[in-house]
């Protein structure tokens, strides 16, 4: 019974805090659209083409960086991790690491060349700009409301 109990709160804790990031990641998201699209001054029209394009190459980066990661690490802790890894092994994860990479630099290729239909040069050179003022202000943010003690 403690057990079955213990298990039903593990769980409880655990789905929580998984639709916990799942808000958080939303809510992430929603403060990324806002920002993107004022530092870009995007108009509706533009707005309207803009973010269904942006979010299918950046959904897919975004996959293919976790895929990366994670592949990785299950790679070296099944391995035993680095000191244990063959030479042979050590190629083969470097082989799929630069097929991922690869990937992620074909995606931002295809989102710039399909939203310079849509928008200037110049708005993409802004978004550029713009995604990695974001993510600094998330760490920023991030790191802030860690060192205060909250989540």
């Amino acid at each position: 019974m403690k057990n079955t109990l213990a298990i039903l709160l593990i769980l409880l804790f655990v789905t929580s805090n998984s639709f916990g990031q799942q808000i958080n990641r939303q809510k992430i998201k929603t403060l990324k659209t806002a920002y993107i699209t004022e530092a870009l001054s995007l108009k509706p029209k533009e707005a309207e083409k803009f973010w269904p394009i942006y979010n299918l190459y950046s959904e897919n980066i975004q996959k293919n960086k976790m895929q990366l990661e994670s592949g990785l690490q299950r790679e070296l802790n099944f391995g035993g991790g680095i000191e244990n890894l063959s030479d042979e092994d050590a190629k083969k994860l470097i082989q799929k690491s630069i097929q991922f990479e690869k990937q992620i630099a074909e995606d931002k290729i295809k989102l710039i060349e399909e939203l310079s239909t849509i928008i200037s040069n110049k708005k993409i050179i802004r978004l550029k700009i713009a995604e990695k003022q974001f993510n600094i202000r998330i760490l920023q943010e991030y790191g802030k409301r860690r060192r205060m003690g909250q989540n």
